[in-house]
């Protein structure tokens, strides 16, 4: 039996305590929880309290965590924006690290810490946790033995998407705040574009997309219309806080498969009801369990993360999402927040001499983005609207 890996947690806001606490709670044989750390001292010692650990496990300052021997795995539970540093300081300490998708706010960022764990030799994995979703993974395992034939198109709609409020106790709006979030819902549920490459089992190559703001004055898009192009394959990703609806759908050159969520709604808000496959013998539901609510859901997803992560650790393999995966969904996002100011495709990589890979969204402003753009009329990211204002 080998030795729990020794986890500390830098940031105690509701992704960590709600979620990956339990995760690790969840998996003695495989992890215990050391350390905590987070600036906010009403965040720290809710931490603290949840995990039992003593006034001495928990720092106001993550450098002390990192400092520790008794960590072997930093778990990076911080607003994007926040991550690089932590990220690089964890892998000179020779931390593993796992991170809390987005990688980063921005490309430059996020290459910087791959680069880093690279250097160190070290695991760093992200949070892409709707991978183990069980009827992504069924859909997944009927593409790959070929049963709708060679993929052509994926379809993934999350136009229901709960604009979900921060911790109380650091900046509930933070995800409105384009340097801080790296962008809006997109951004925020870039799940979708990571699920989509999955599906077309195709890297993707070529980005365009339109946004829009939810409410009018907002910084940052409400919604966001998206088309991944692979070599031979594409995806649409359509991503929108409010009411829209949810589903996946593959289409490939001998079938299709249709996954179908409760009341047409949004994954994981609305449970999966129901996956079907056709081809030329007929239609078929697959007999997988009706889904989870919300939490067990997301909470199940998680430790599965947290367990894949710490077999990749410890057999010296790739976890689910290694850093320059979830690096390659940032990308993504950042050239669909550049095609839809621009008004045309983008490929990827980034160019790294780019404002959008230096800065993200908000090096928009150094482009070309013409007066007509979607993107420059509703004043997102920090653009200055025709009229000036």
């Amino acid at each position: 039996m080998t030795t729990p890996l020794r986890v500390g947690i830098v940031g105690c806001g509701n992704v960590a305590l709600n979620f990956h606490v339990p995760a690790y709670q969840a998996e003695p044989d495989r992890f215990t929880v050391t350390a905590l750390a987070d600036p906010t001292p009403e965040r720290l010692e809710l931490g603290r309290t949840n995990t039992g650990l003593t006034p001495e496990q928990v720092h106001s300052d993550a450098l002390a965590l990192l400092a520790r021997e008794d960590v072997d795995v930093v778990d990076v539970c911080t607003p994007q924006h926040l991550h690089r540093d932590l990220v690089i300081a964890a892998a000179a300490a020779g931390k593993h690290i796992l991170c809390e998708k987005p990688l980063a706010a921005t490309p430059a960022d996020a290459a910087a810490m791959v680069e880093a764990a690279d250097t160190a030799d070290v695991v760093l994995g992200v949070v892409h946790n709707y991978l183990f979703f069980p009827e992504i993974i069924a859909a997944r395992a009927l593409i790959d033995d070929g049963a709708i034939g060679e993929v052509r198109t994926v379809a993934v709609d999350m136009l229901g998407v709960v604009d979900s409020p921060g911790a109380a106790g650091y900046r509930p709006q933070w995800r409105h705040d384009p340097a801080a979030a790296g962008g809006g819902v997109l951004m925020d549920m870039l799940h979708g574009v990571y699920l989509a490459e999955h599906l077309l089992a195709e890297p993707v190559e070529r980005v365009s997309a339109y946004v829009d703001a939810a409410t009018p004055g907002d910084a940052v898009e409400g919604l966001a219309l998206c088309r991944l192009e692979s070599a031979r394959r594409a995806a649409l990703v359509n991503i929108g806080w409010g009411f829209g609806p949810g589903g996946i759908r593959i289409n490939g050159g001998k079938g299709r498969i249709v996954l179908r969520y409760r009341d047409e709604g949004t994954i994981p808000w609305a449970p999966f009801e129901a996956l079907r496959l056709t081809t030329e013998a007929g239609t078929e539901t697959l007999g997988l369990p009706a889904g989870q609510e919300l939490v067990p859901l997301v909470a199940d997803a998680l430790r599965a993360t947290v367990a894949d992560f710490a077999d990749a650790v410890t057999v010296g393999r790739a976890p689910a999402a290694p850093g320059r995966a979830a690096l390659h969904t940032l990308e993504a996002t950042v050239a669909a927040y550049t095609s839809a100011a621009l008004g045309r495709s983008v490929g990827i990589p980034l160019p790294v001499d780019s404002p959008v890979h230096r800065r993200g969204v908000t090096g928009l402003g150094e482009l070309d983005v013409p007066a007509t753009s979607t993107v420059r009329t509703r004043g997102l990211f920090g653009l200055a609207t025709p009229n000036g204002s």
